[in-house]
């Protein structure tokens, strides 16, 4: 869930003092009138006005009652005054400790993905590459059930097999191996998630030499019914590319960036693969693709392996409401510590509507222009709800630039900072993940 600061409340506003002239003058008038004429009715008659005690009773009294009154009346503002005070003054700490929880980005140790370019990486053609080309890989063909020609983009294979290594043991029989050493149709879709976890097989191996608890976890976005389905399509690319096993697990697919905040709120210590997959085998959508995506992420606890390097910082996300992309957009400034006139590139996709004007309300003039704006849905085609880890892949990949990007998936945003040249792998927090 987003952070809420709601529940710091409005500031505690500071009493108003009245005007020392002419309220506090006209008190003092009434005070001495009163008090001279109390005091002249009940003077002793007989006795002279004169010495100390006339002076207490027509001066001393009315002068003093004014004093009591001021000094009540002050007391009062003071107390006040100090009590609004200390409450802003707290309030302020509880809003700079809630800030520096929510401005505490996530590291991103590596990317990975497979989409049908001409050829994959290192040999072929690389996201970067086609998005500088800007060449748009869907093109006007047959989807893979159906008649009707569509834009998109996809693989052309038809099915792969594969050959599972046989495990013999003295009761095996000779059937059963030969079965075993049959090749295994598998979906093509899981071959391709298995060639883009490869390009982070590196990474992976590092962070599963530690005790099995704090390995990664798996979060595949996943649509609804499908779960089980995308779940154990994630085991088996695991399986193929030779990777440790690890945990996976399904979240709707619908959360896309926000995986990433609910991480953060979790106040997990392990590392983080988020998976992200498009397949399309009846009736895909126009100007659409297929492939997968895994960025791996860690919450920047502890000292990462020598391997492991830190690509980029991704920013807590934030979710905006429609009606309300420019509030969304200065939020995910917030949150990503950064002045608005800093951001110098965006990366968009599934555009809001009126997207350059909202940046423009926001104050984020430099990212409203379009030559500041990288558009990976215009070249490769709809990723679906995994457009924005597609668009941390394309700005990681396309190099360091010289600050922070805002990533705009739409009502989704966050900041990203790519440094791909850092070897700093010390820990970004001082924080202890808690029970």
């Amino acid at each position: 869930m987003p952070v809420d600061l709601s529940p710091a409340r409005r500031p505690s506003a500071y009493p108003r003092r009245s005007r020392f002239w002419p309220w506090w003058f006209c008190i003092w008038l009434a005070c001495n009138i009163v008090g001279v004429a109390i005091a002249m009715l009940v003077w002793p008659k007989g006795q002279p006005a004169s010495g100390g005690s006339f002076w207490f009773w027509f001066v001393g009294i009315p002068n003093g009652t004014f004093v009591v009154l001021f000094s009540i009346e002050r007391i009062g503002f003071e107390g006040l005054w100090y009590r609004a005070h200390w409450r802003n003054h707290h309030r302020n700490r509880r809003l700079a400790e809630r800030l520096r929880t929510a401005q505490r980005p996530l590291q991103v140790l590596g990317v990975g993905y497979c989409l049908p370019l001409a050829g994959q990486p290192p040999d072929g053609q690389t996201l970067a590459g086609a998005i500088a080309a800007g060449k748009r890989l869907p093109i006007e063909q047959i989807p893979r059930t159906g008649v009707e020609r569509v834009f998109h983009a996809r693989f052309e294979e038809s099915n792969w097999t594969i050959k599972e290594p046989a495990t013999s043991g003295p009761e095996d029989s000779e059937e059963s191996l030969d079965a075993e050493r049959t090749p295994k149709p598998v979906s093509l879709l899981t071959f391709k998630i298995a060639a883009a976890l490869k390009r982070l097989e590196a990474s992976l191996r590092a962070l599963t030499c530690y005790e099995r608890g704090w390995w990664p976890q798996v979060r595949v976005l996943s649509a609804a019914g499908r779960e089980q389905e995308d779940v154990a399509r994630i085991v088996d690319a695991l399986r193929i590319a030779g990777l440790p096993s690890l945990t996976v697990q399904a979240v709707p697919a619908s959360d896309g960036l926000m995986v990433a905040d609910a991480w953060l709120d979790a106040r997990e210590a392990r590392p983080l693969l988020v998976v992200a997959t498009a397949w399309h085998e009846d009736g895909p959508p126009t100007d659409s693709t297929e492939g997968c995506v895994a960025v791996l992420l860690a919450t920047g606890y502890f000292r990462l392996p020598e391997p492991v390097g830190v690509a980029a910082l991704l920013h807590r996300p934030v979710r905006g409401f429609t009606g309300g992309a420019a509030y969304g957009f200065a939020n995910a400034a917030l949150w990503g510590k950064v002045a608005y006139t800093s951001l110098i590139r965006a990366w968009i996709t599934r555009p809001v509507d009126g997207c350059n004007k909202a940046l423009y309300a926001a104050h984020m003039d430099a990212i409203s222009k379009d030559e500041a704006q990288r558009r990976p849905d215009r070249i490769v085609g709809d990723f679906g709800d995994g457009n924005g880890w597609l668009s941390i892949a394309a700005a990681i990949e396309s190099g360091a630039a010289d600050g922070p990007q805002l990533v705009i998936d739409d009502m989704q945003s966050a900041v990203l900072r790519v440094t791909p040249n850092t070897t700093d792998n010390h820990p970004i927090s001082d924080d202890r993940p808690q029970a």
